[in-house]
């Protein structure tokens, strides 16, 4: 039985973050507030040096909260259209179709929301998405978390999951990420792919003669 293929997003399918591309878009359609501009750097250099905790989102994304969905996904959409669209590495859309050629699934595994990488995930016609989830309160955001977000153990353990629900087994399958963070889920898996690894991801993959990938 054929397994699946998991891919996570942000510097593995594209050069920049899905996240940051959107809040960018918000904040020029006035939907989030110009101050978020000196958060969004620190934020960016916390997860680049590994210091990036999810106990500092506990409370979520307080500043999401009382937009209506329906905006959320239009600026996801038009992110998509002017900025992320040209993000993606061509090496990335034909390794995945090098996947789907050969009748395997093609599933994204990411700590982005669901709602900014949905655009992305039909562009690239993948069998499948996990995600991190918004929650809302009829048609407007809480600015919390519908459950955990897809980050480090919490990834791993709704990957496994998702396999197990499908049939299939780890060791069939295989799990293509750039980031140290992604490592439980790296080891749980059949085939760990290191693309466009960081530093720490990059010195672990050579030294267990993991698979590595450079895209451009």
């Amino acid at each position: 039985m054929a397994g699946i293929d998991l891919f996570d997003v942000d510097h593995t399918i594209t050069r920049r973050s899905s996240g940051s591309r959107f809040i960018s878009l918000a904040i020029r359609r006035g939907v989030l507030p110009y101050r978020l501009l000196l958060v969004v750097p620190w934020y960016s250099l916390t997860y680049k040096y590994g210091l990036f905790h999810l106990r500092d989102y506990a409370d979520g994304f307080p500043y999401l909260r009382g937009i209506a969905r329906s905006t959320l996904e239009e600026i996801a959409r038009e992110s998509f259209e002017t900025r992320l669209r040209q993000d993606i590495y061509a090496g990335a859309v034909r390794l995945l179709q090098d996947c789907h050629a050969a009748g395997r699934e093609v599933v994204l595994a990411t700590s982005s929301f669901d709602i900014i990488v949905r655009p992305l995930a039909e562009h690239l016609g993948v069998d499948g998405v996990l995600a991190s989830v918004l929650e809302f309160e009829g048609e407007r955001c809480t600015g919390r978390f519908t459950g955990t977000p897809m980050f480090r153990g919490e990834k791993r353990q709704r990957v496994l999951q998702f396999l197990r629900e499908r049939g299939k087994d780890p060791r069939d399958c295989s799990f293509h990420s750039d980031s140290i963070y992604d490592l439980p889920l790296l080891e749980a898996v059949g085939r760990p792919v290191a693309v466009n690894p960081d530093y720490k991801l990059r010195r672990i993959a050579r030294a267990r003669g993991w698979q590595l990938m450079d895209l451009d």
